[in-house]
């Protein structure tokens, strides 16, 4: 592990930070119009990422700094499809305004951060799977965004009646809201379609991921 990649991990973070907080983001536009900053915020995107990718492939894995379980890389395998559940359901189910969300629905009724918890479900099971350097600094900083992101949401939920109404009605902890009594699983609103589109997606992600990242998933088998 290098400086570099601490630095460069530092960088992505506040590069999803910095623009997402509160009145940030309105005060970019209303200096550079919509159009700069959807171009200024891309590219710096893009750059920090493409830093953060150079310095990752230069870091080399290091030293472990622990060593996994031997139930790790199972644990994996066993949980990510509620990772891509998550956030498949995330990306395909309107929430509304963030200050302003529509009434829980579907995945919304199982967790209110639905995309960042998949995000840090993601970060934090292959976290305990590995243990070299360069690859913790990978996942903490993904576990860092997704947690992020989940307080500053629940910031801005908390500042009007509707986001107050939307936090007193759901849950952060998947399923909390509904062991609780104050929602219920309706299945039909999340639907087969994504339950297999889920399927689909992390069938495809086992067979390429050798290639995309260098190990099988499934190679404790």
């Amino acid at each position: 592990m290098t400086s570099t990649l601490t630095f460069a991990a530092l960088l992505l973070f506040v590069s999803h930070a910095a623009p997402s907080w509160p009145g940030v983001r309105p005060a970019l536009i209303a200096r550079l119009g919509r159009p700069g900053f959807v171009a200024l915020h891309s590219l710096g995107s893009l750059a920090t990422l493409a830093l953060f990718v150079y310095a990752y492939r230069e870091a080399g894995g290091g030293m472990p700094l622990f060593i996994p379980a031997g139930w790790a890389a199972p644990l994996v395998v066993a949980l990510m499809p509620l990772a891509f559940l998550l956030i498949l359901a995330r990306i395909t189910t309107k929430f509304g305004e963030h200050d302003r969300p529509n009434p829980p629905a579907g995945i919304y009724r199982i967790t209110r951060f639905p995309g960042s918890m998949g995000l840090l479900l993601w970060a934090l099971l292959h976290l305990q799977a590995t243990g070299d350097g360069r690859r913790v600094v990978l996942f903490v900083t993904m576990a860092a965004i997704a947690l992020f992101a989940m307080i500053k949401n629940d910031w801005v939920l908390r500042r009007t009646d509707a986001g107050q109404t939307f936090r007193a009605e759901t849950s952060a902890l998947p399923f909390a809201a509904v062991l609780a009594g104050r929602q219920r699983l309706v299945w039909s609103e999340i639907g087969w379609g994504r339950a297999l589109g889920t399927v689909a997606a992390y069938a495809a992600m086992l067979i390429i991921h050798p290639w995309l990242f260098g190990v099988s998933p499934l190679y404790w088998l």
